[in-house]
């Protein structure tokens, strides 16, 4: 609650979207079959008989072959020396479908966006561009997400078995888990588990090949994890620190308070040169830097800059306003300040030699600016904060009424009090967390969140009290944020884990992965790609047809 993402582990946050993922398009084939169940029913006779005159007449395998039988010998990718059959290649296609659905309709209900994919129509019907600009269909885009998805899985899994690496027992689990909730969607259709895949990741697939093709994915996927963990663990405390001696304006902090005084540009007016243009932008540029120098000379601190503003910005105003027109950057990074104000700013801002109060003014191509130092040039680190949210009981949780905040707070100033009243201990708070927070993410543990960061996009107000330069174990209080109250306990200050080395480490070793990774799967090493266009075109297109036949009888009945 206190942070806009999970504080799980990228692993746990894969293995359950993907959970997700697959029980999601299960549910959905689900609701297709439930409404062919009858049709297909009467049709498997039909299909019995049809079968055996085709073999005998040669009918198009495209027509008859509704067990898979071709599908299971005839090779759709080869991936170095390993052949992925049409069937296995059928999955792959499926899944890479799923996936974009899941993606269109994420951007489309959490962002608004529409990324161009409409998932009411059959993707050979509807165009997109590629990688390069050049225009394509969808079925292309996804059939070469699959021919890719492939080599990934075959490469990461292979490379698994080489290194003896196993799956731990939550992952198996997970896998039985998958496997059972097909089952339970068979079943509650009337469906056998094979027929049920046959119908959702077309002929030739069966629960033997279904429970084969998830734990080789799981395997896989797990081993890429663990694998990009040990690059970045393998990254050495010498080269990090080679690396922030070489760049530390890439990874220190700086506060400073800052006013712009802004450039008017002008126009040409009529029979103007271009020189006399010119002349006149300087004289009005003048007057600007004439005002901010009036400022600027004022300027003893912080309070001063804020002061001198408000009169510059009040002294035509009939009634003065106590608006504070200044900026405060706070946390900031040396580009952060180079986009604000200029190149020479951040430079000034970042100097070693900078002290507190010290101030400049510095002319920019579109404004004059003062500057303030507030806090010169610092290396951040994690801490650690237990705390209690009392969320606010709002029948508008985007409008929350004065009413509302007054009784949460009332609630969690009753809970703090009661605390304080007591041993005030981390064990007396993490109880206390346990047994009222409604921080569902961590209520579990005690409110506790380890190791966080500035740079981790909690909400203002929680960030704020956190890193309070005066905070200290121990420390305690109540903070208001568009959640609800927090009660917050501190718990230590992590010295020694800076930012800088988290921030390299992840960095060289996203490095050294990629490099890794893009070896692994180039076009002329081990697992390169050879495909046979016939066969996932086949994939592909008979995919798209199922997609329009459930469409059209969507339509049909009103479904």
């Amino acid at each position: 609650m206190a942070k806009n993402e999970s504080s799980k582990s990228k692993a746990e946050v894969y293995r359950e979207e993907r959970k997700a993922r697959i029980a999601k398009a299960a549910k959905k084939n689900a609701k297709s079959i439930e409404k062919r169940g009858t049709a297909a029913k009467i049709a498997k006779k039909a299909i019995a008989i049809v079968l055996a005159v085709a073999i005998v007449g040669g009918i198009a395998w495209k027509t008859i072959d509704t067990l898979g039988v071709v599908e299971k010998f005839a090779t759709a990718v080869t991936i170095g020396d390993e052949k992925i059959s049409a069937a296995q290649f059928n999955y792959y296609y499926s899944s890479q479908y799923n996936q974009m659905v899941s993606q269109a309709n994420y951007y489309s209900q959490s962002f608004g966006y529409d990324i161009g994919f409409d998932t009411s129509v059959a993707p050979d019907e509807q165009t997109t561009t590629d990688a390069d600009g050049n225009e394509t269909t969808w079925n292309e885009i996804i059939k070469n997400n699959a021919v890719d998805y492939a080599q990934f899985v075959t490469a990461y899994h292979n490379e698994a078995v080489k290194n003896d690496y196993k799956l731990d027992e939550e992952a198996q689990a997970e896998i039985d888990e998958l496997i059972e909730n097909y089952r339970t969607q068979a079943a509650s259709n009337n469906y056998s588990l094979n027929a049920f895949l046959r119908q959702t990741f077309g002929p030739g697939f069966n629960e033997k090949a279904f429970t084969e093709q998830i734990t080789k994915e799981y395997l896989a996927e797990n081993y890429y994890t663990d694998k990009q963990s040990e690059i970045t663990d393998s990254i050495t405390d010498e080269v990090i620190k080679a690396e922030y001696e070489a760049n530390r304006n890439d990874y220190d902090y700086t506060d400073i308070r800052y006013y712009s005084f802004a450039f008017t540009t002008l126009s040409a007016k009529d029979g103007e040169t271009e020189d006399q243009l010119k002349a006149r932008q300087k004289a009005e540029n003048d007057k600007v830097a004439a005002e901010a120098k009036a400022v600027f000379d004022k300027v003893t601190n912080e309070s001063s800059l804020i002061a001198a503003v408000k009169e510059y910005k009040n002294k035509d105003a009939e009634k003065p306003s106590d608006t504070d027109y200044t900026t405060l950057s706070k946390n900031a990074q040396y580009e952060s300040l180079v986009t604000a104000i200029s190149e020479d700013g951040a430079k000034w801002a970042f100097d070693a030699a900078r002290k507190t109060g010290e101030k400049t003014m510095i002319t920019g191509e579109k404004a004059v600016y003062i500057i303030v130092s507030l806090k010169p040039v610092y290396a951040m680190n994690s801490v650690d904060v237990r705390h209690c949210l009392v969320k606010f009981d709002a029948e508008d949780e985007n409008n929350v009424t004065e009413e509302e905040k007054i009784a949460a707070h009332k609630e969690a100033k009753a809970l703090y009090d009661a605390w304080l009243a007591g041993e005030k201990t981390e064990a007396s708070f993490e109880k206390m967390v346990t047994e009222n927070s409604e921080d569902e993410g961590s209520a579990a543990t005690g409110g506790l969140y380890e190791g966080i960061r500035i740079s981790d996009n909690y909400v203002e107000a929680f960030e704020d009290w956190s890193f309070d330069d005066a905070r200290k174990a121990g420390d305690s209080g109540i903070v208001e944020t568009e959640y609800g109250y927090h009660i917050m306990y501190f718990v230590s200050d992590n010295t020694d884990d800076l930012d800088w080395k988290n921030a390299i480490k992840e960095s060289k070793g996203s490095e050294a992965f990629t490099e890794y990774q893009e070896t692994l799967l180039s076009d002329e090493g081990e697992y390169k790609i050879t495909a046979n266009d016939t066969w996932t075109n086949h994939a592909a297109n008979d995919y798209c047809d199922k997609i329009r036949k459930s469409n059209a009888y969507s339509s049909a009945y009103g479904a």
